[in-house]
């Protein structure tokens, strides 16, 4: 019976839908409450070129290993298919924010630029637009949602790039690049690799936005935490990674902000005499390098580890998971890089598994269950 009601529900969603599409995206936000997806655009005579078709996600296939007490699906959140991939041409094109948002002349938000694409919801649009300036020329645009942070940027907005190109344009055809700026040392060093012009590039700045009398802009590159194939090829031949055979063992510390590990003194006690490294990303300059060097990485989740775009097949990656903050993002990656990933999820402190919320509580990594991690990782 349970089955037959969940089955009417659906079908009577699927009608809801058909009957009033805006349904289907998730519901209006903000300045969202006019929008348009990339099938729409085309069809009222927009500029849509198709760089990639549907891709299919094969997630369910992807293995990972748990070494400790609790286990988590990482394919349960997980979508089988990324939406086709493109880039658009767009007169008047405006973006906003350092969040990126894209507008039509007419200010109707451009759903398939934004990191949730299809979850118009989670876009979180201001109410109101922001003032823009106005650019006499054709601007690229390389933001992404939050890509003022490292994840982001090296994984939503530098593979624009990709699309970008493939799609037939070159950096010579812009007269302005708008995107965040680069946060360190490493960052610039990616911006630089991929031939980036800093003189023509303008950068975000929060509630405010630029108007192009051309914008060039992409879809996501992904969607959500599911990255593509494609993106791993193209981050490691456009950054110069000097080949090698992996041959570190990093052990990467979470020293600063929130979900730290409160005995990692004690887990790297146990991993130096293996010939770990106690590996600071931030004091890094050519981060990629360091990660295509790598044969076993072991860390607590965090940004740093969207550097295993650069890391060989069959690196072995073991990842500390909060109970608090269970997420799939570097599982999506190691199964596209065809790295061998591996987990531990440790208790927060108090302990507090969060429904639908994510905690920030530091935890604690049980040393018995790495033990057994390390006896099969060091093999």
């Amino acid at each position: 019976m349970e089955k037959l009601r969940q089955l009417k529900r659906k079908i009577f969603h699927q009608i809801k839908c058909t009957l009033n599409p805006s349904l289907k995206y998730g519901g209006p936000s903000g300045i969202a409450k006019k929008w348009i997806d990339y099938q729409t655009y085309q069809q009222k005579g927009g500029t849509w070129i198709e760089v990639y078709p549907e891709q299919k996600y094969p997630h369910k296939r992807a293995k990972t290993h748990n070494w400790g007490k609790d286990k988590f699906n990482f394919s349960k959140n997980l979508k089988s298919r990324i939406p086709p991939t493109g880039v658009f041409k767009i007169p008047q094109g405006q973006v906003l924010h350092t969040q990126g948002y894209v507008l039509t002349k007419d200010d109707y938000f451009m759903i398939d630029t934004s990191y949730h694409r299809q979850r118009l919801v989670h876009a979180n649009l201001p109410k109101e637009k922001y003032p823009v300036e106005y650019l006499d020329g054709t601007c690229l645009s390389l933001m992404s949602n939050a890509s003022d942070t490292y994840y982001h940027f090296l994984l939503d907005a530098i593979p624009r790039l990709h699309l970008f190109e493939k799609a037939g344009f070159n950096l010579k055809d812009v007269d302005y690049i708008f995107m965040n700026k680069p946060i360190s040392t490493n960052a610039w060093y990616i911006f630089e690799q991929m031939g980036l012009d800093k003189s023509k590039c303008i950068w975000a700045q929060k509630e405010k936005g630029i108007q192009a009398k051309t914008l060039i802009a992409t879809t996501h590159p992904s969607l959500d935490r599911h990255h593509p194939h494609w993106m791993v090829n193209f981050m490691q031949t456009r950054v110069n990674l000097s080949p090698c055979k992996p041959h570190r063992l990093l052990y990467i510390p979470r020293k600063t902000g929130t979900r730290k590990i409160v005995n990692d003194e004690q887990i790297y006690q146990m991993l130096a005499p293996l010939g770990f490294e106690y590996y600071l990303p931030e004091n890094d300059i050519n981060q990629p390098q360091t990660f295509h060097e790598a044969s076993i990485i072991i860390t607590p989740h965090g940004a740093a580890l969207a550097n295993l775009v650069f890391c060989q097949p069959q690196t072995k990656i073991l990842e500390f998971i909060s109970t608090g903050h269970l997420r799939e993002y570097f599982f999506s990656l190691a199964h596209v890089a065809n790295l061998e990933h591996h987990y531990i999820i440790g208790e927060t402190i108090p302990p507090t598994k969060p429904k639908g919320k994510s905690s920030k509580n530091d935890y604690f990594i049980e040393p018995r269950y790495l033990e057994k991690a390390l006896s099969f990782l060091m093999q």
